[in-house]
Formats: structure tokens, sequence, C-alpha cells
């Protein structure tokens, strides 16, 4: 999916220069309606900085089964001046609407302007516009990830660490970019080199970076060993799995490549809508690296990392159709009998 071509009408071109202008400004809502981005409304900080009765307000202009963009005052100590786009798609909105919103964000960003826009903040539910739950999603940022595209691309530029074609892979599909770090292409190319068995991928939340889960290196992981990795945190997973068994009918050792999509179901919902979003471009990544993949499958909980899933899904067993005779009937037929055709009148 590429952008949507959606571009933002002229009453809200007018409002994002105005808001932007403001210092007592707190958001900005907008929905797409008519192929168009269009104002839904905006509102006034109730201090002099963003508060918990500021998110309050935030949190009242969100519908239960309607998709938007709101772009909020950032309120990170050193940031009060940038704001933060978030997309909210709630569970009850429907299933194109949510497909639209996702395509057209980065179009979204291009029209706000990605000069003044820190990170991007996903939820699905109106309770996840709080403030204490939104600082607590920027703890486990580090400090440079909160700076504008602009200022981290300096900063990479000055340390030389922009990832050229040679070190990893970056694509973008459906405007959600996908950069692949050396560490997580040099663990998928090791188990294809047969160094390893297995490489356990992980999405940076911010940042979209593919990176390799380091706890598990070994030559030989068992189903076991992988489903303890997968399993210590409750957040989604990527697997590339080069799997070694014993054909069941024929004896003989197969390998088939695998890959497979861990989501436990009590992931964080922004987390679970970015891994499943994200899961065909890394397969793009593989096949751009040219990455053999024999077999997809998914998994929920660590049960279903096991031998018996994995021979289950690559070998399934065929159910006979069973069918039964229909009896005969037994003893001689009797005489036909005719029914009158004799027509009957009311009396």
């Amino acid at each position: 999916m590429h952008r949507s071509g959606i571009k933002a009408n002229p009453d809200l071109k007018k409002a994002i220069v105005e808001l932007k202008g403001d210092s007592k400004s707190l958001y900005m809502k907008v929905e797409i309606a008519k192929e168009e981005f269009v104002l839904k409304g905006t509102g006034k900080l109730a201090g002099s900085k963003v508060s918990e009765d500021d998110f309050k307000t935030l949190a009242s202009v969100l519908e239960e089964n309607v998709a938007c963009y709101v772009f909020f005052r950032d309120p990170t100590i050193g940031n009060e001046e940038k704001w933060v786009l978030c997309q909210y798609m709630p569970d009850l909105a429907r299933v194109n609407s949510k497909m639209l919103y996702a395509s057209s964000r980065a179009s979204m960003k291009e029209s706000f302007g990605h000069e003044v826009l820190t990170e991007d903040y996903f939820i699905s539910d109106k309770n996840e516009m709080v403030y204490s739950v939104f600082m607590k999603s920027r703890e486990k940022v580090d400090k440079s990830e909160l700076l504008t595209f602009e200022e981290q691309a300096k900063n990479e530029a000055k340390r030389g660490e922009i990832l050229a074609m040679s070190d990893g892979v970056a694509l973008t599909v459906a405007d959600v970019p996908i950069t692949v770090s050396k560490a997580a292409s040099d663990a998928v190319t090791a188990c294809v080199d047969k160094k390893t068995n297995v490489a356990i991928l992980l999405l940076e939340s911010n940042t979209q970076e593919l990176l390799s889960e380091t706890s598990i290196v070994k030559q030989n992981a068992a189903m076991e060993d992988i489903a303890k990795v997968c399993t210590a945190k409750k957040e989604p997973r990527y697997l590339y799995h080069r799997y070694i068994h014993q054909n069941p009918d024929t004896k003989e050792q197969k390998t088939a490549h695998l890959f497979i999509y861990y989501c436990p179901d009590d992931a964080q919902p922004r987390m679970k809508m970015m891994y499943s979003t994200c899961k065909a471009m890394v397969l793009r990544v593989l096949e751009k690296m040219n990455v053999p993949v024999t077999n997809k499958f998914e998994a929920s909980t660590g049960g279903e990392l096991t031998d018996r899933v994995v021979m289950d899904e690559l070998y399934p067993k065929k159910t006979e159709k069973v069918t039964f005779k229909k009896p005969k009937a037994g003893g001689k037929k009797g005489k036909r009998r005719l029914i009158s055709k004799k027509k009957f009148t009311a009396s």
C-alpha cells in the first residue's frame, strides 16, 4: 500500500499555521472526509504548560468508533514547542477506515511539518490518552529519539552511523519505514549460512527499526529455547528458523525455513498493531535479501512454539472421508397404493 494521495484542505492549512504560532494552543483534531484532511477541532492549554487536565480534554474529543489524528503539544521537558502526532485507531472503527488512516499518516505529517514533530503516539483506546501513560511511554525513549527528523539526521551524519546498503536494508511500504539494523541482517545471514538455526527479530517501537534478540545464539537452538525467549516479555516477535527435522513418512532429514509471527494476546494494542502492520514488510526485507521462506505461520502462546505444533503445520494429518452404505430395505414391498385424485368440496 502506498501513499493515499490525500491532502490538507485550505481551512486545515490555515489552522496549522495558526496552531504553530499560538503558544496557548494545546491540540488539533483532524479527520479524513471526502478524500481530504479536514479540521475537526482545536483547543487551548488549561495553564502555562501541558497538564493532566489537558490530557482529559484530549481524551474527551476521541470517539469510540471513529479513527482520527490528534496533534498535541509535547509535554516532555525541552520539547514544549514541538508536537506529537497521535494516531487513534479504536477497535470499533471500520477496517477500511483504519487502513486509510494508516496509509495516510506520512502525508498528514508532511502537511503539518516534520520539523516540529517528535515521537508518534499510537493508541486504540481513549483510556490510553492519559498524562501518566504517555509519560511512561516516553521513559523508554532515549533523549536522541525525541529529536526531530532533521536533528536526528544531523547527529547521525556526524557520528557516521547512517545505514548504507552495504550494512543493511531500508524499505518503505505503506508509509512505515522499515530499517534493518546490521545486527538483524547479520543474525538472519548467520542462520542461512548454518552458523545458527534461528534469528529472533524485534521492532524498535518509535523508529520501526528491525533489531536482533541476542539472548539466544546457538547453532541448534531447540523450540523450547526459542519459546522461553519469546515468552520472557509480553511483546510480539518475528522468528526466522532453519528447522531441521525428520520427515515422519520417509524418515529423511529435511530442512524447512520458517517465518513465525509470535504475538501474545496480552501484548499492548499499539505493539500488536505495529507488528501486524510491519509483518508483510519484514517478509519483503527477507525476500530482498534472498532469504528462503518455505512456511509461514503465527503463534500467540508459548504452547504453540513446540515441535509438535511445527510438525503439524509442516505435515498436516490427512483425514479420511468416511462413507456409509445405505442399508437395504428388509422384507417384501407391499402393493403400491394409489392416491385418489378425487376433489373434495366443503359441505
